[in-house]
């Protein structure tokens, strides 16, 4: 029978719990020992000759009695302890390429010091291995088993999925019991969670293994790149590259290079600072070619030169000595995707006039554009008349006179003498717009952009309107309406598909086209659209529009309609500004409006001798506004490509696919074609064509979806084929982007010791020296951990309890004779 003394707290941390095995024996022992000990005090208390050493003595037996006295009683210590075996303890090791990065100074990569740490001669191990069930296990993109007794750790994963990881081994160990997980990683996750994530809910502590001292990194390095483009004159192509170089302050080649024609496009060179802000150069370009383009920018030291100048061999490159810790993030990969044409517009015209002359002179020099005219040359009135008064017909009120008398069976052939006039310009086939202005969705829709110049809206059948409502609403094409005599005016125009289509309200009534000089001015809205600009600033633009010529006549109209801008003014001799440019979407296109009739004069104004490019502004703002009617107007077959974020996730491929009427087509066969741009790593064949299916989108009709995952960093162009359910083929289209887990991977090469710190201590673990896995070791199984076992333990079986005893006895045996007592 045993009972608990007294339990262990924090002033006797190393007994958990003290029993007594003979606990009856407690009152005889006290007495024996209480008799024995005043026996004792007496028998030295007459023991005069030996001075103080009496009371030494009588200690040493006191100290004899006391400790015989314990054993009698049987003193037991009880505890628990991690049951063998039955706790695991996952080692997750990273194997991912940033382990590879070697810090200054050092001698050996993070790698080869973590496989030294693991290695099975390591005492650490051993000990943790008497207690728990250790089991390895490596991560990179995934995580996979480890044997850690040999561990063949390649380092070559180009993500490290640390969060994943850690959540996938909670996952399998959520019915087992974990003590913990030591963790080998430099922290730099390319899988980061939510912000709000608690590190908690993994259920067991993670115990992360650092060196205490924070390690030195030479490294310049790429940490952004942002691309913008337009289809405008005025800023083609703009890159901005943002560096990263540690230590600060040195002087970097910043090189762009098109790597479809092997050349160099441009080189900057950058003194870095302490301020991010300034770390960047922007390259401004014009690609030659339209549609997909691939580019590499690169940023490295003059002494570094060699490393880029090698044809791109990665071989080469990682052969070169060099002062960073990696040339990996010293490069990006870039796709620009500039669509391409032809785009076709309709230009309608109800009159002759200069301004097509013009417009049509502009867009000749542009490949993309295609200019389609229809101008009417004369008005629906008859053509010819008798001088004989008296000659009259059924007819003669509707019809030409020339007419009078004809059977009623010819009322088609009359009507077809009793039409505009209409000449056709630029048409690509005999047949196209032989009837005038398209009347069906499949001819109307073959145009992206249409160009209205002065024509009545009396011209257009009420079909005609409507249709072209829907080409601008749902086909996504482009509407500009110039100024002129019959534009914008009369109550036809007001109750018209047009008036709604128009950026502004018609006039009205009693608003008329007043005559004068008035200067045009751009308007801040206008400043901000790329398309409305010729010049870099502000105070170009006004010495530009300073420059323009006056016009003379401006259409009167109404107000601007809500969600419309107004991009230039035209102010007449007062000042008062009249609107000049308007725009706004409709739909899923856009229309605009220019209500100046006389643009021609802008064109007419050259001036040969201008160094600033004058006498080409006019036929560059015809370029640009052509290119904005057309820009984002939809095609029948269009593909783009949604880039992995997470480079974990495959990039999804997502093809639009229309009939004519660009009504979506469903149960179409879409063929991908994949292939890679180059092949630096020479385990593939740069020429392979990757041939995969897209499959419908179940959320959208017309919409087809293909993934496609890599691990190498590539550019990767798509050809997508579309054949409709009858095989017929429905267009094809090209895309591509660029896949570059690296750039994740090597976006930070530093320790990541805040997130790992922040890990430890929400799972309940603690950062772990490097230098001091033996002592954790020793200290683990006294943590807390989830299945444990009770011991006890008899502390007065120990020789040290005995051996005690007797050398009290001997020590008051040995005064005692020294002193002459027997």
């Amino acid at each position: 029978m045993m009972f608990s003394m007294f339990t262990a707290d924090a002033a006797f941390p190393m007994f958990e719990n003290l029993i007594w095995g003979a606990p009856d024996w407690v009152v005889p022992v006290l007495i024996a020992a209480a008799i024995l000990t005043a026996l004792t005090v007496w028998n030295y208390a007459s023991q005069q000759k030996m001075g103080t050493f009496r009371w030494l003595a009588a200690a040493l037996k006191i100290a004899a009695i006391a400790l015989i006295a314990v054993c009698l009683l049987q003193p037991m210590r009880s505890g628990t302890r991690p049951r063998p075996k039955a706790n695991v303890l996952p080692i997750l090791v990273d194997n991912s390429k940033s382990m590879q990065v070697k810090p200054k100074g050092a001698n050996e990569t993070r790698a080869s010091v973590v496989a030294k740490q693991i290695a099975s001669q390591n005492a650490w191990r051993s000990r943790l291995e008497q207690d728990f069930d250790v089991r390895g296990y490596s991560f990179d993109s995934r995580i996979t088993a480890l044997e850690l007794s040999d561990p063949a750790l390649e380092n070559d994963g180009t993500v490290s999925s640390l969060s994943t990881s850690l959540q996938s081994l909670s996952e399998r160990f959520s019915a087992r019991p974990v003590a913990g997980v030591m963790l080998f990683s430099d922290g730099n996750l390319t899988d980061p969670p939510d912000a709000n994530f608690d590190w908690s809910t993994l259920g067991f502590p993670v115990y992360p293994v650092l060196s205490s001292t924070d390690e030195a990194i030479t490294d310049v390095r790429i940490s952004d790149v942002s691309v913008s483009q337009t289809d405008f004159e005025s800023a083609p192509v703009t890159i901005r590259v943002k560096v990263d170089a540690n230590p600060a302050k040195q002087k970097l080649v910043i090189q762009l290079r098109d790597l479809d024609h092997g050349k160099l496009v441009q080189e900057q060179t950058l003194t870095t600072s302490t301020s991010q802000t300034d770390n960047e150069v922007t390259f401004r370009f014009r690609p030659d070619e339209p549609g997909l383009g691939f580019y590499r920018t690169c940023v490295f030291a003059e002494q570094d030169r060699q490393a880029f100048d090698v044809a791109d061999d990665s071989k080469a490159t990682a052969a070169i000595r060099t002062a960073e810790a990696t040339l990996v993030n010293n490069q990006r990969m870039i796709a620009i995707d500039r669509k391409s044409g032809p785009y076709r517009i309709l230009y309608v015209a109800g009159r002759p006039n200069w301004e097509f002359k013009f417009l049509r002179r502009s867009l000749a020099t542009d490949a993309e554009i295609q200019l389609v005219g229809l101008l009417r040359i004369a008005n629906k009135e008859p053509k010819f008349s008798f001088r004989d008064q008296g000659v009259r017909g059924s007819n003669s009120n509707s019809t030409n006179r020339l007419f009078d008398g004809v059977d009623s069976a010819e009322d088609e052939l009359v009507q077809q003498y009793d039409e505009p006039v209409m000449i056709r310009l630029g048409v690509k086939e005999s047949e196209e717009l032989s009837d005038g202005f398209p009347q069906t969705r499949e001819e109307l829709f073959a145009y992206h952009a249409i160009i209205l110049d002065d024509i009545e809206s009396e011209y257009f059948t009420q079909d005609q309107l409507l249709l072209m409502r829907q080409f601008v609403s749902s086909r996504g094409g482009g509407m500009l309406m110039l100024g002129g005599q019959e534009s914008f005016a009369g109550k036809a125009f007001a109750d018209s598909p047009l008036s709604e289509l128009a950026p502004v309200y018609a006039p009205r009534s009693g608003d008329v086209n007043v005559a004068g000089a008035y200067r045009m001015k751009l308007t801040r809205e206008g400043m901000l659209e790329p398309w409305a600009r010729l010049r870099e600033n502000e105070a170009a633009e006004s010495d530009r529009f300073a420059q323009m010529p006056p016009f003379t006549s401006v259409n009167a109209v109404g107000d601007i309609k809500p969600g419309a801008l107004t991009l230039a003014t035209a102010q007449d001799p007062t000042g008062d500004p009249l609107p000049a440019i308007i725009a706004q979407r409709f739909g899923k296109g856009r229309t605009a409006a220019i209500p100046i009739g006389d643009l021609w004069r802008w064109s007419m104004h050259r001036d040969p001798d201008s160094k600033r490019g004058d006498a080409d502004d006019a036929a560059q703002a015809w370029r640009q506004m052509a290119h904005w009617l057309v820009g984002d107007v939809p095609r029948q077959v269009e593909a783009r490509v949604e880039p992995n974020v997470d480079p974990n996730e495959p990039a999804n491929i997502v093809v639009h696919v229309r009939d004519e009427a660009y009504l979506p087509i469903d149960n179409a066969t879409i063929d991908l074609d994949i292939t890679r741009i180059e092949n630096e790593t020479g385990d593939g064949d740069p020429d392979e064509v990757i041939q995969i299916q897209a499959t419908p989108d179940d959320a959208a009709p017309g919409v087809y979806r293909a993934a496609f995952w890599t691990n190498e960093t590539n550019g990767f162009r798509v050809h997508v084929s579309a054949k409709s359910a009858d095989g017929h083929v429905v267009g094809e289209a090209e895309t591509g982007w660029v896949a570059q887990p690296d750039a994740a991977e090597f976006r930070q090469l530093e320790l990541n010791r805040p997130l790992l710190e922040t890990i430890a201590k929400q799972s309940g673990g603690k950062v772990v020296d490097s230098h001091a896995l033996d002592a954790f070791a020793a200290e683990l199984p006294n943590l807390k951990v989830p299945v444990t076992e009770t011991w006890v333990y008899p502390l007065w079986h120990n020789v040290w309890v005995l051996v005690a005893a007797i050398m009290c006895l001997c020590g008051e045996w040995g005064l005692r004779r020294w002193k002459g007592l027997s």
